[in-house]
């Protein structure tokens, strides 16, 4: 599909939910000018994850703020998809290209032509879902092909739209009628170029499309020109719907110069219903309805003009407050900056506290696994590590069971655990030893952090022993 980056208004503004300190640390996002960047949509990804892991603390949960992030990234998605693609025609031509996935991501998706099928969603839909579940393990997770993933989503979901929505709405073929007389000849009239309501991000373009369709043959009397007239008259008062949204959300500067394009455009579409009532209105005799119908429209639009300037007006007067609401706040900022270091300090204090909880609490189930009488190897498999994770639930399935019985064959691969005072002999390939250390974090000085999966050269016999050491005290 043809981009159509001039399309997509250069000062458009996306703004972001008021973001607490905790997850400023994350990523502090700011207002998005133009079209967001990569590491925009990233950043507001990141903020999402972490918005969702920290809800599961009791007493940590907003739902303002998740349905404001998600608001925010619809929004943000919205101007990327308005920038690279026209909201108002769809060619059946169009092919989204999805992004290159990694190997461990068993779904294969291809370039999607034309509006997808629910086929074609749904395996989108899948890749994303698994993707996603790598993101605790940082080697295997790349925050860009999430985003892309994402987007690529959204793309598809927008084609959809747009083909249901161009289906509702699709104009009616008049049916070609002969009467007495000399027929009506009527030339194809179109307004030329989209005409939008309102620039808010996260709304896309969603002003209503005139489009004035007559067929060239011969045989269309008055009667059909007034059917499309009271069609016209129809959604010209769905522009004036629209034009009184745009009013109401006119709370910043930059929605003036979106007003006034849009005063622009409406001046450009009186100028063509003009000229198609001037061509209209030649055979009088036959066409005194028509012409009264016209004036009206010509009259709504005058008024839909009028509207449109009137917001101009209030958008300034609204500068005016938020410029008084910034003076206010620079006089507040001292105490805003104390209360800001006193939250920062009680944050602190609650993560200790919170950490000395979580490590009672895995000790708690450690013994809890210990005293179940008859332990095997299995046992293993339900250790728990510091966030709540077990092996099947961090490796999509993947258990220590399932290794040892799987590569039992392979003695150079093999450690000693200790279970209710007996000996068990497990099997772990060299590829799995970083990504045990890294799930019970004890990966200190046999991987090349304590942040990653990448065992150290050399280091697999050092680190069978402190895989070995560390089952063993919890259930041995």
């Amino acid at each position: 599909m043809a981009e159509h980056t001039a399309w997509y208004p250069p000062g458009q503004v996306c703004y972001p939910p008021e973001l607490p300190i905790y997850l400023r640390n994350v990523y502090d996002l700011k207002p998005i000018v133009g079209v967001p960047s990569d590491a925009d949509v990233i950043g507001v990804h990141a903020v999402i994850q972490a918005a969702n892991r920290v809800s599961g603390v009791p007493g940590m949960h907003d739902p303002g703020l998740l349905m404001g992030l998600a608001d925010h990234l619809f929004s943000v998605q919205m101007a990327r998809y308005r920038s690279k693609y026209s909201l108002i025609t769809f060619p059946s031509d169009a092919t989204y290209v999805p992004p290159e996935l990694p190997a461990h991501v068993s779904v294969k998706l291809e370039p999607v032509s034309g509006a997808p099928s629910d086929d074609e969603v749904t395996r989108v839909q899948e890749a994303l879902r698994l993707y996603q579940q790598f993101s605790h393990a940082p080697s295997m997770f790349d925050a860009h092909v999430n985003m892309e993933l994402s987007q690529h989503l959204f793309n598809l979901q927008m084609a959809r739209y747009m083909r249901v929505a161009g289906e509702c709405h699709a104009s009616p073929v008049p049916q070609t009628s002969e009467r007495p007389g000399a027929p009506v000849q009527v030339a194809t009239q179109s307004l030329e170029g989209p005409i939008d309501a309102t620039n808010n991000a996260g709304t896309g373009a969603s002003a209503v499309g005139i489009q004035l369709v007559s067929p060239s043959a011969p045989g269309v009397d008055v009667r059909e020109l007034m059917e499309r007239s009271n069609q016209l008259a129809d959604r010209f008062n769905r522009l004036l719907e629209h034009s009184n949204k745009l009013t109401e959300r006119c709370s910043h500067p930059a929605h003036e110069t979106s007003s006034q394009m849009s005063s622009e455009r409406f001046n450009q579409v009186l100028e063509r219903l003009t000229q198609l009532f001037e061509q209209s209105s030649q055979p009088a005799g036959r066409s005194d309805r028509l012409t009264e119908c016209f004036d009206q429209l010509l009259e709504r639009f005058n008024h839909l003009v009028e509207q449109s300037n009137e917001s101009n007006t209030k958008a300034n007067e609204l500068a005016d407050r938020a410029n008084q609401l910034a003076e206010k706040h620079n006089e507040s900022s001292e105490c805003s900056n104390r209360l800001s270091e006193q939250a920062n300090k009680s944050w602190e204090r609650l993560g200790g506290v919170l950490g000395n909880i979580n490590k009672v609490l895995v000790r708690i189930q450690h013994a809890i696994v210990r005293n179940h009488k008859g332990n095997t190897i299995g046992a293993l498999d339900c250790l728990v590590n510091e966030k709540g994770e077990t092996p099947p639930a961090l490796h999509n399935v993947v258990s220590l069971r399932w290794l040892s019985e799987r590569f039992s064959g392979y003695p150079e691969w093999q450690t000693e655990v200790r279970i209710d005072g007996a000996a068990h002999k497990i099997y772990i390939p060299d590829a799995w030893l970083g990504l045990f250390l890294y799930l019970y974090g004890i990966g200190k000085g046999l991987c090349e952090s304590e942040a990653t999966t990448t065992l150290l050269a050399g280091k697999e016999k050092d680190a069978r022993a402190r895989l070995s050491q560390y089952f063993s005290s919890c259930l041995g």
